[in-house]
């Protein structure tokens, strides 16, 4: 008699399905009317399985914003380069258009960071999420200005940490504008250019 052996869960899979939907619904509609019930329906689950991954609705909200991190982790393991390996300009340009919401997927997770953002005001635990990437962010754009100084491509006069904030201050302020229809994507992007043609010799 043959035995029937248990089918292996991917967990990960789950709890990643089950973000998708919670991203989907704080796109579409914000955090405000979220529930566990609503993301269950999104998500093609049930209540109690929404309930059997995240114990809290602020431990489900935390995993998800943490899953969309790791997307745009995703997108640049799977980027490839002319030569191989990005120069410091290609990876600063790439860094900085992944924040503007030039597509599908680059607008919801534009609308997921602006309605976070308003939660983690109030909430500590979303809000240490925030301010742990940023200053990643910041080193990251600084790190790559001084890689870009030391092979010649830009002043060393240049302020790497002081760029960083510069440049992360451009990209950052495409967002509104694109979504609200005001300028292409095409047109945010010749604006980073501009900027990074004046940055690099």
């Amino acid at each position: 008699m043959p035995v029937d052996v248990p089918r292996q869960v991917d967990h990960k899979a789950r709890r990643d399905q089950i973000a998708e939907a919670l991203l989907d619904l704080v796109a579409d509609h914000g955090l405000e009317g979220i529930s566990v019930r609503a993301v269950a329906a999104q998500a093609g689950v049930s209540a109690g399985r929404v309930q059997h991954y995240f114990a809290s609705k602020d431990e489900l909200l935390a995993y998800a914003i943490e899953y969309q991190d790791w997307l745009v982790q995703q997108r640049w393991s799977e980027q490839t380069w002319p030569e191989g390996e990005p120069t410091p300009r290609e990876a600063l340009r790439w860094v900085l258009l992944e924040t503007i919401p030039r597509d599908d997927r680059r607008r919801r997770e534009w609308l997921v960071g602006v309605a976070y953002l308003i939660r983690m005001l109030a909430n500590p635990k979303l809000r240490a999420l925030y301010v742990d990437g940023l200053p990643r962010l910041y080193r990251l754009l600084a790190d790559l200005v001084r890689m870009a100084q030391e092979a010649g491509d830009i002043s060393p006069d240049r302020d790497p940490d002081r760029e960083a904030e510069l440049l992360f201050g451009l990209a950052d302020s495409q967002g509104p504008p694109v979504v609200l229809g005001l300028r292409t994507p095409e047109e945010a992007a010749a604006a980073i250019d501009y900027y990074l043609d004046h940055l690099f010799r």
